[in-house]
């Protein structure tokens, strides 16, 4: 009991030496000092994209293509031309002929085939004072085909209001453009 009893006395001691060395160490240490600094987040800057020109879509005839391929598909009042919605399939543009009279026929794929030139494309033509000319044949009709007209400057006006620049200027990396012989 003897031994006990001087056990339970040194584990007290120790209990409570130690206790009085822990409220003696929090309450002599000088805190530390933290110092958390705010980051200003910042959005990152949007790249401006430049504007078309029409100068720029001359010197350029891909985007050029695309600019008039954009524009059927959404300011067009020919339906056909919806058909070349599809930006993950591309644009094949096949040129017949040269200069103003040149037929830029359109399919909805850059890697259509023969056998997927089935039904007559929508095509444009572009005249020397920079009109486009649209046409598309109407399906199962004996009508004539449909046509619109407008001009280049436009195209770039409605293209740069709609801020569809960046997406015309993708188009070309999903384009084929195939130049014929002259017929």
């Amino acid at each position: 009991m003897r031994k006990q009893i001087i056990i339970g006395s040194i584990v007290g001691v120790l209990v409570l030496g130690g206790a009085w060395a822990y409220v003696q160490h929090t309450h002599t240490s000088t805190p530390t000092k933290t110092t958390v600094t705010a980051k200003k987040v910042t959005k990152p800057k949007a790249t401006k994209v430049k504007p078309l020109t029409v100068a720029e879509l001359k010197r350029k005839p891909a985007l050029e293509y695309s600019s008039i391929i954009y524009y059927a598909i959404y300011h067009s009042k020919i339906q056909r031309w919806q058909e070349l919605s599809d930006f993950k399939r591309g644009w094949q543009v096949e040129i017949y002929g040269h200069g103003p009279k040149a037929k830029h026929l359109v399919w909805p794929d850059k890697n259509s085939t023969a056998a997927d030139k089935n039904l007559a494309p929508n095509w444009f033509r572009i005249s020397t004072d920079d009109k486009i000319f649209y046409d598309s044949l109407i399906v199962h009709s004996f009508k004539p085909d449909m046509t619109a007209t407008t001009t280049l400057s436009k195209i770039v006006t409605q293209l740069n209001h709609d801020h569809a620049v960046k997406k015309v200027r993708a188009m070309p990396d999903n384009m084929v453009i195939i130049h014929h012989a002259h017929q």
